[in-house]
């Protein structure tokens, strides 16, 4: 799995992963704290993944990673949602912690069954598409600006 037709995916799955749960739980931290979810944290965390799984691919980018990047924003957006779920519900019952409900069967079967309602409203789908969109253009945008750094830097280096 590490590599395919000489590009590594393993480290970029890695970092795209650690950006995901990260950006899943800040915005689950940031709904708690403001009692609202704030739709632009899911482009921020597409911009994170698209940012992860440059920095840990060396910023040697092919399409996979790109892909790589736009999977992982969709989790951290899921992770996200469900985590701001599992807060609200522990606030509802007032006696059940949220690691508790983090790993609950009940709590991950309920969630399921119910997904379509966190994902009907139109600027969720909005949100969605731009954190997708964050996800696939930013490693694209790091490694031409990496190559353009590469290129004029040996353009200035002594000839012999």
């Amino acid at each position: 799995m590490e590599e395919k037709q000489g590009v590594k995916i393993g480290m970029p799955i890695i970092g795209g992963l650690i950006a995901a749960i990260l950006g899943g739980i800040v915005w689950a931290a940031i709904a708690a704290m403001t009692d609202y979810e704030v739709g632009l944290i899911a482009i921020l965390i597409g911009a994170l993944t698209g940012y992860a799984v440059v920095l840990f691919s060396n910023k040697r980018i092919a399409t996979v990673h790109k892909i790589i990047a736009v999977l992982f924003a969709l989790v951290g957006i899921l992770l996200g949602k469900y985590l701001t779920v599992v807060y609200f519900t522990s606030e509802l019952f007032g006696d059940v912690s949220v690691m508790e409900l983090v790993f609950d069967s009940e709590m991950i079967s309920a969630f399921v069954e119910t997904f379509q309602e966190y994902f009907s409203q139109p600027i969720d789908l909005l949100f969605i598409v731009l954190a997708i969109v964050s996800a696939w253009q930013i490693p694209g945008r790091m490694a031409r600006t990496s190559l353009a750094t590469d290129a004029s830097s040996s353009d200035h280096a002594p000839r012999a």
